[in-house]
């Protein structure tokens, strides 16, 4: 099954819901209390992935932190609103010296991605950034963006500024760039994953979640998650084969019992729907053999990718 047909080399540029601009004295230990990484380790140039949670460990944001300088990040999220993001993270302020500014509207988010990495040297004057390292242009900064899947170099890139890099490289859309997603497992926050998730659920603990640093909001939860070593759902890349495109999030039915949700739904220009299901341990075992259907749609499975 072919998940899309798209070039080896390309490019998507969209709009991130979220830039904010993080600075003050207090900023290192304020974000070390908020996110779910060691803030800490990072060193100036270094970029890491790390989530916001609720007391009760569910996901309620999720950001690209690059540190700047000693006082000084910006955090990036593709599908979280800055807005939304500020207010959680003032929510616990005291008497500390941090400021959060809302630059969303100054920047654009490119991704390139190139099977071999071949098409990464033709950017003059770029150097690739290692993992967990960024680098500062002109323009704007680079990074790899593992989260929309291996090879992703993603640009954040000041708003009107002339790309000439795209030249050679075929456009997708932002469909296009989820279904390749997709197809390597990899769910997104807030679509597939959210408020009522834990980060576990949507494989998310083995980038995002560092278990050997100091109390910050879910700690508790993931601590106790991991002695365990197990969640009862998890996220699954699936199809839809009906014509009838339902409602999301809609509820994935075995034998009239609730096994799950559809989370999300991207047309894969093949007459199919590719998208991502939350399916619990009961549920799984069908999903793999025969399919869920959707609660009130008969017409079509919900199969795995």
């Amino acid at each position: 099954f072919r998940i899309s047909k798209i070039m080896e080399n390309f490019f998507c540029k969209t709009q991130p819901r979220g830039v904010i601009r993080v600075i003050g004295e207090d900023a290192e230990d304020y974000l070390q209390s908020q996110w779910t990484i060691n803030i800490r380790k990072i060193k100036t140039g270094g970029i890491r992935y790390g989530l916001r949670l609720s007391t009760k460990g569910k996901v309620l944001a999720d950001s690209h932190i690059l540190r700047l300088g000693d006082e000084e990040f910006i955090l990036i999220s593709k599908g979280c609103d800055a807005e939304k993001i500020i207010e959680l993270m003032e929510e616990n302020i005291v008497a500390d010296e941090v400021e959060f500014s809302n630059e969303t509207e100054k920047w654009s988010l490119y991704m390139f991605w190139n099977k071999n990495n071949e098409a990464y040297p033709k950017f003059p004057g770029i150097e690739i950034p290692a993992e967990n390292s960024f680098f500062s242009h002109e323009k704007g900064m680079f990074f790899q963006n593992s989260r929309l899947g291996p090879g992703t170099l993603a640009f954040l890139c000041h708003k009107n500024s002339e790309i000439e890099w795209t030249k050679e490289l075929e456009e997708i859309s932002e469909d296009q760039m989820d279904i390749r997603r997709i197809g390597y497992g990899l769910s997104s926050i807030p679509l597939d994953i959210g408020p009522e998730e834990l980060p576990q659920e949507g494989g998310l603990e083995k980038d995002a979640v560092d278990f050997d640093k100091g109390c910050y909001l879910g700690q508790e939860v993931m601590a106790r998650i991991h002695a365990m070593g197990r969640v009862r759902r998890s996220i699954n890349p699936v199809i839809w084969t009906g014509k009838e495109i339902p409602t999301l999030p809609c509820n994935l039915i075995c034998e009239d019992k609730k096994v799950g949700q559809l989370k999300s739904l991207f047309p894969n220009g093949e007459g199919m729907h590719i998208g991502m299901a939350l399916v619990h341990e009961n549920g799984t075992a069908s999903l793999k053999k025969d399919g869920l259907f959707i609660e009130g749609i008969k017409d079509g499975k919900i199969t795995s990718l």
